[in-house]
């Protein structure tokens, strides 16, 4: 039950981390656009193949990660 608290919490530290790495991307508007054209099943897998669920340090995107910047990638803005 520790290990996953931990886990939950370094998630939730990254998800800011990841958003401001999102707002400062050059490829934002090109990177939100594919997240926005995938079906709401696969957004999490579009979020993870443009980079912005992946942890410094980590050899590849995190699915919980994903799952939470979503929230704040604003993804259903106009």
């Amino acid at each position: 039950m520790a290990s996953e608290m931990a886990e939950d919490r370094v998630i939730a530290a990254f998800v800011s981390f990841c958003l401001d790495m999102s707002r400062t991307d050059n490829e934002r508007i090109a990177k939100l656009a594919t997240i926005r054209e995938a079906s709401s099943f696969e957004r999490r897998d579009a979020v993870m193949e443009t980079g912005c669920a992946t942890m410094p340090g980590s050899a590849g995107p995190n699915r919980e990660l994903a799952q939470a910047s979503m929230e704040g990638l604003d993804l259903d803005e106009s």
